[in-house]
């Protein structure tokens, strides 16, 4: 008979669950994501650039790219333009609206020029300070015409037609020259266009 010191029972080591493993392994990499990233930053300093930039008083560079008029300049569609006739030519300011129509523009009102100007040129495109970039989207329609900043509030443009006017520019060719490629000079350091 054999005692019971001799054939002692065993105890089954406690076994830990598989999953306690792949938890205490994400904890200790993201404590050590956590402390190389402090000690990076406090090597570098404050990372972000805009901030330095401003605490300096040094403003970000001016950069260059490439644009066409039509990706800087608002669509027809957004243009709403009186169009006014200033010749002796009966019907030019309905036929011209109508063309001005069919290439998106809005039209607002049609009718002989309110200010009874004699406009010896091809015509004057009046704008205020809101619808600059309006007046440049229309003078693609009428190359020739003069720009007249006459300082109305709203975004509303006027294309007074004068005695040289004929028609608007055919499509292709305001497509082909509001496709043409120039360089425009952006950033916070930048002197805007009208500074200079």
């Amino acid at each position: 008979m054999t005692s019971m010191r001799e054939n002692p029972i065993r105890r089954q080591p406690q076994r830990r669950p598989p999953w306690l493993i792949g938890v205490l392994i994400a904890v200790a990499v993201v404590v050590v994501v956590g402390v190389l990233y402090g000690i990076i930053n406090l090597v570098r300093g404050d990372s972000s650039t805009d901030a330095s930039d401003v605490a300096s008083g040094t403003p970000s560079p001016c950069v260059t790219t490439m644009t066409t008029p039509a990706e800087s300049l608002p669509s027809p569609s957004q243009v709403r333009v009186n169009v006014y006739n200033a010749t002796g030519t009966a019907g030019l300011a309905g036929k011209t609206a109508k063309e001005l129509g069919s290439r998106n523009f809005k039209v607002v009102k049609v009718a002989n020029d309110p200010r009874n100007k004699k406009i010896t040129g091809v015509a004057e495109i009046r704008f205020g300070t809101k619808g600059e970039q309006s007046a440049q989207v229309l003078l693609f329609q009428a190359p020739g015409a003069e720009l007249v900043n006459d300082g109305r509030k709203g975004k509303n443009v006027d294309l007074a037609m004068g005695e040289e006017f004929t028609e608007l520019a055919p499509v292709d060719e305001v497509a082909t020259a509001m496709s043409v490629e120039t360089p425009v000079v952006t950033g916070a350091g930048c002197s805007s266009p009208e500074a200079s």
